[in-house]
């Protein structure tokens, strides 16, 4: 393999590993967050429970520190992505009626 062709592979698998890295950090940010709402806030929201979204979180963030820990030239495909996909429908969705109902009144 000549070594423009082995520079671009090498700089691709440390692109992925970097985008992996944000991921786990997005998916343990959407685990932290549901973690530390209360039961009550998501019963006051009308959506699923904390149970259902700890469960979802902490598994999307257990395949995202998989795929971290794979390394570089290891990666997790399909998986991390639904992963990532998880922790995000819960930052961009559900979190936004928890802070609306988590609010103290006359605040």
């Amino acid at each position: 393999m000549d070594a423009p062709m082995h520079l671009a592979i090498v700089a691709g698998n440390w692109l992925f590993y970097a985008l992996a890295v944000v991921a786990f950090l997005l998916e343990l940010w959407a685990l932290a967050d549901a973690a530390r709402t209360s039961q009550e806030t998501f019963l006051r929201a009308g959506g699923r429970t904390k149970g259902f979204w700890l469960a979802l979180t902490g598994a999307a963030a257990a395949v995202g520190l998989v795929g971290v820990l794979l390394g570089p030239t290891g990666g997790f495909g399909i998986l991390g992505l639904a992963a990532v996909c998880v922790a995000s429908v819960y930052l961009a969705g559900p979190r936004d009626d928890l802070r609306f109902y988590g609010r103290r009144r006359g605040r």
